[in-house]
């Protein structure tokens, strides 16, 4: 009896495993579960005959001083937990990686018919050296073992898959098969070099990697490669079930169970799918990730269709602000917004053509005009309020959103004061643009989590929302005094100035100074106290749902507290301050931790 083996586990895999998991503890979805699961078990039910055949053949060997002493099938103990340990951290490694991707963006048709035909016959070439070099034997053995075992299971799942898994993202799967491929090879290495196993010679072609054998390199290689593919297999199942949900906007759907999701991968693997709805919901996810990483990154902790439409809601706000801050001038904005009015009363009216609220009446001698309007929305806010999920919204929080918009067409360079002259200005600003938006999110949340909650509760959640949301409004003002100086606007109110003896023009001539960053402390603080006030509400809502909302909202609050460590550092941000991305994931794990430890 000894521990050699043990040893290996407890020095090389066991760690690497806790750690990921404490890592991606707080992000475990069901989804998550059922996947890890159902690899590990195939795993562990397709090698345990094939390990076994090995060691009855001798074609590999485990020293009695290196091992404990049980076996299962004359396979050692250790070597079964190798099947599992191993599968567990590549999949972790995959789930990690993936976890940011909006899934049903990868159905889209590509051109990929080369990458996917070259794999197919590089996985076929496999199984038919397996096959060949079985029975040729000698030094072809343990190779012709190992192919012939992974390449039909990867052959399956890459044959119904491959058009899936090569639109993912290259660096991720790539990254996911050679990490645990690479970090094995090593292990392997001196796990050799120490005896702990053993390859028999004559069944081997006795070439090598370095110190590792072919054979082992090549096992590890293909190994991690068929638990990515099956892991992208599973993915292209998720990303069809989200993709009929959000395709189908109008109507509240239930996510399928994991045996339901078997059926439907099977049966309509192929599609066919929307491909003008799956580009436009690829720009809104590209449109999410390029304005707002924060969003971006808070946005994968919620699941499913409630990701989609968050994206979509959030896209159509930034291209509504792009529409309008990108203009060449303060007319083209205005035309922007009343086009952009227009285009979310045809939207709400498809939806509910006998209730549309806010709804201004055709006055006569305008149809003309509204109608060379309408011709002439751009194509991009056609698709962006298209898209929007207008069943479970309404149209007030988004027309006050416009009147935001019209806010900030108020400030010009000549202006001598702002037009933000009281705290009550402010609070006003804020609740247009960004605590519109947090009513629009609590819509969703509570359409598709809460649907049966009173008017009474819903009402007052969301009203603590709209405070969360002018919160991060006030964070935002508070980053980006220099960056609004620079456009000609002051946020900060006139009252406030004067109590620093400044005006609206000695911010727009120098926005910098102790004086300044009184007022940016002064910002924060009101933002704190709006974050307090509305904090205790968001714990009413499901738990499932409280982890993502506050891991948004932390991150948002981060850059406040990024903003008071440089002031107390003495340094000084210019341009748009951007908190690292390690940062904002220490602030989420904590978030979804907090969540965890409460249930």
């Amino acid at each position: 009896m000894g521990y050699d083996y043990a040893l290996v586990h407890l020095t090389w895999t066991i760690p690497p495993a806790v750690l990921m998991t404490a890592f991606y503890w707080p992000f475990f979805t069901q989804y998550d579960y059922y996947k890890i699961g159902f690899l590990v078990t195939v795993a562990m039910i397709s090698a345990t005959p094939w390990d076994s055949y090995l060691i009855r053949n001798s074609i590999w060997t485990y020293p009695e001083d290196a091992i404990v002493g049980p076996t299962v099938f004359k396979i050692p103990m250790e070597e079964i937990f190798f099947f599992f340990i191993q599968t567990y951290n590549t999949s972790l490694i995959y789930s990690i990686l993936t976890k940011r991707l909006v899934l049903p963006c990868y159905l889209r048709t590509s051109a990929t018919k080369i990458s996917e035909a070259v794999g197919t016959i590089i996985i076929s070439c496999g199984v038919i050296y397996g096959i060949a070099g079985f029975w040729a034997g000698g030094k072809h053995t343990y190779m012709s073992l190992i192919l012939g075992w992974l390449c039909p299971l990867m052959l399956i799942p890459w044959i119904l898959s491959a058009r899936f898994i090569v639109a993912l993202p290259r660096k991720e799967i790539i990254t996911a098969v050679l990490l645990p491929t690479i970090y094995l090879w090593i292990v392997d290495g001196i796990a050799l070099q120490r005896g702990t196993w053993v390859i028999e010679s004559g069944t081997k072609l006795n070439l090598a990697l370095g110190a590792l054998d072919i054979e082992e390199a090549m096992f590890f290689l293909c190994t991690n490669l068929m638990i990515v593919i099956a892991l992208g297999a599973v993915d292209h199942g998720i990303a069809i079930a989200e993709y009929q949900i959000a395709a189908t906007p109008r109507s509240k759907r239930d996510f399928p169970s994991f045996s339901e999701l078997f059926i439907i991968y099977l049966r309509e693997r192929n599609g066919p799918f929307d491909q003008d709805f799956l580009r436009c919901v690829s720009d809104a996810v590209r449109t999410v990730a390029q304005k707002s990483q924060t969003m971006y990154t808070g946005s994968a902790m919620f699941r499913g269709q409630l990701r989609i439409d968050l994206i979509l809601l959030y896209s159509f706000c930034r291209v509504m602000d792009d529409l309008v801050d990108d203009a060449p001038d303060a007319q083209t904005s205005r035309r922007a917004i009343r086009q952009c009015r227009i285009a979310l009363h045809r939207q709400f009216t498809l939806t509910f053509p006998d209730n549309n609220p806010r709804l201004p009446p055709t006055k006569k001698g305008t149809a003309k005009s509204e109608a060379e309007a309408i011709k002439s929305i751009p194509p991009v806010l056609v698709t962006s309020t298209g898209l929007l999920p207008v069943s479970r919204l309404t149209i007030d929080p988004l027309l006050d959103l416009l009147d935001g918009f019209e806010s900030d067409l108020a400030f010009t360079n000549d202006n001598a004061t702002s037009p933000i002259k009281t705290e009550s200005d402010l609070e006003l600003y804020a609740y247009r643009v960004a605590g519109t938006v947090a009513t629009s999110v609590l819509q969703l949340i509570i359409s598709h989590y809460q649907p049966q909650m009173s008017h009474q509760d819903t009402d007052r959640i969301i009203k603590a929302g709209s405070i969360m949301g002018e919160a991060l409004q006030y964070v935002n003002i508070a980053r980006d005094i220099e960056e609004d100086a620079s456009i000609g606007r002051v946020y900060i109110p006139g009252i406030w100035l004067k109590d620093e003896g400044l005006t609206h023009a000695d911010i727009l001539a120098d926005p910098q100074g102790k004086s300044i960053e009184n007022l940016r402390e002064r910002m924060l603080r009101k933002a704190d106290g709006c974050y307090r006030a509305s904090f205790d509400a968001m714990n009413e809502l499901p738990s499932d749902i409280q982890g993502p909302l506050k891991t948004v909202v932390n991150c948002y609050m981060l850059i406040g507290q990024v903003l008071r460590e440089n002031r107390a550092q003495g340094k000084i941000v210019h341009g748009r301050l951007k908190v690292p991305i390690s940062r904002r994931l220490r602030v989420a794990w904590s978030s979804m931790m907090e969540i965890d430890a409460r249930q």
